[in-house]
């Protein structure tokens, strides 16, 4: 997910300084590079199904209660 997410969010993941003391992502910092790889829209769609059952099988089912127990939890 982490590589998905710095393909197609290089203006978050891809910055050229150091965060703050408290980070805060922006889409409107203009203080990063581009990445090198591009995608296709039909691979990108393939990638993201991949990515959503493995996320499902490896994160979301075997720890189902205790991330439902912390949704609960932070809910204001």
């Amino acid at each position: 997910m982490e590589t998905f997410q710095r393909i197609y969010r290089p203006e978050i993941y891809n910055a050229n300084s150091v965060a703050g003391q408290l980070y805060q992502p922006s889409l409107k910092s203009e203080d990063y590079s581009l990445t090198q790889i591009v995608y296709d829209r039909e691979e990108r769609s393939q990638l993201a199904v991949k990515q959503g059952k493995f996320t499902e099988e490896y994160f979301i089912k075997p720890y189902q209660d205790v991330l439902e127990q912390w949704v609960a939890e932070s809910t204001y």
